[in-house]
């Protein structure tokens, strides 16, 4: 392998290596020019996992009647094992996305394309669908980061302006603090519904003792549901506006391309060097096989 060969062939094409690397540098930082700029703000919470909603216990418990197997599985409601697994479901669940995409208009900035934003209407009759913006929103707009051991889960959106971004990210989870309240409020009234159905029905006094204690019991869950403002998520530093883009980087994007073709074109070098030698090793080798052929053939 004669090294000089491979060298001499590299500085014989260092000018037009050069000349295709900076045009696609500055190709490329042209078409950057035309993506819109992204801005991403993060909001950092905890992820609070309950023991027992309403916080009681039988040892805590008022009443001086020991409970009764029924009462205390109706009582006691550990939490599930996959109980963080369960949360990050719900929050990355289509209904709830769904909901928050009406709930903040965001259709119109999603298909930002198809909405002429001065008329205030669709574009040629474009009617959204909200399973392809929900897909959208989970895929492009909203991103969450959970790190199973500290406990905290990062919430991010990605969006064309950096209010937007940190106002979302807030929303976010308020808005879903909110959404698994309604969801255990909802349990929490069939059950009591439940609760005063039976008490209609049976007349037995110590039925309805045991009734009554249930009764205070969903009664205390829904007290103490309401008043823990920040459950299960925990804000421990809100989202704020970005000062800088995230996307597209395009300085780098250039550099990047610059430096690639630069290989490439050396790659390029070598390689024509390499087909070269091939093809006159080839040749050789063939010539040499008819000289033998023809010194055979005279003998």
């Amino acid at each position: 392998v004669d090294l000089l060969q491979y060298l001499h062939a590299i500085l014989r094409f260092k000018y037009r290596i050069l000349i295709v690397a900076m045009v696609g540098a500055v190709a490329v930082f042209g078409y950057s020019m035309l993506v819109d700029d992204i801005y991403m703000s993060t909001s950092v919470v905890a992820v609070n996992i309950k023991e027992n909603p309403g916080g009681v216990s039988p040892k805590e418990y008022r009443a001086s009647d020991a409970l009764g197997l029924i009462e205390h599985d109706f009582i006691i409601d550990a939490a599930h094992s996959n109980e963080r697994d369960r949360l990050m479901a719900r929050m990355r669940s289509m209904k709830f996305s769904q909901l928050f995409i009406e709930e903040n208009n965001l259709l119109t900035y999603i298909f930002h394309k198809r909405w002429n934003a001065a008329e205030k209407k669709w574009v040629e009759g474009f009617k959204p669908d909200i399973r392809e913006a929900g897909l959208i929103f989970n895929q492009s707009l909203r991103g969450l980061d959970s790190n199973d051991e500290s406990g905290l889960l990062r919430i991010n959106f990605k969006t064309r302006d950096p209010q937007l971004s940190a106002e979302l990210a807030n929303k976010f989870v308020e808005r879903f603090n909110q959404f698994i309240r309604d969801n255990q409020a909802t349990e929490l009234k069939a059950r009591r519904d439940y609760l005063n159905e039976r008490l209609a029905e049976v007349e037995n006094i110590e039925l309805h003792r045991s009734i009554y204690r249930l009764m205070e019991t969903q009664l205390a869950a829904e007290s103490l549901l309401y008043a823990r403002s920040e459950y299960p998520l925990e804000v421990i530093q809100p989202a704020f506006p970005p000062l800088y883009k995230t996307y597209p980087q395009r300085k780098k994007w250039a550099a990047l391309t610059f430096v690639g073709l630069i290989l490439f074109g050396i790659m390029i070098s070598i390689g024509l060097v390499l087909l070269k030698n091939i093809r006159s090793g080839l040749k050789k080798y063939q010539e040499q096989n008819a000289n033998k052929d023809q010194e055979k053939e005279k003998l």
